[in-house]
């Protein structure tokens, strides 16, 4: 079965993320899944993503150093559809090489592991 044809630059970009090497989460909901979450550490960043539906993503990179703190800031975050924030992420340089984003920024993000119902749920 093929998907919709506005479906395929997103499942594109999921597809890069795990040639890429996200590793997966699904948030379940009772006969579906409510988020899907990807997440890849390399070159001391954490780099992640979570999607709710095909226009509604969030990509962020975190300094792996600042996720002791329970406060930790992002670096670098992107809102919008699935293909746009996965591929900016994928196309972010290596942290810490020139050119990659560095300084963290005010948090307003939604993290791994934070409570959902405490942050309000995820929309």
């Amino acid at each position: 079965m093929r998907p919709d044809p506005w479906l395929v630059p997103h499942l594109d970009a999921l597809r890069a993320s795990v040639l890429a090497g996200f590793r997966f989460l699904h948030l379940p909901r009772f006969d579906d899944v409510l988020v899907l979450q990807g997440l890849r550490i390399a070159h001391g960043a954490m780099d992640m993503f979570r999607a709710s539906s095909a226009d509604d993503a969030l990509a962020a990179r975190f300094r792996v150093e600042d996720l002791e703190s329970s406060s930790p800031q992002a670096v670098w975050h992107r809102y919008g559809p699935v293909a746009e924030a996965v591929r900016a992420l994928l196309e972010l340089p290596p942290h810490g090489s020139p050119g990659a984003p560095s300084l963290a920024r005010s948090r307003s993000l939604w993290l791994p592991g934070d409570d959902l119902l405490r942050n309000g749920g995820l929309g």
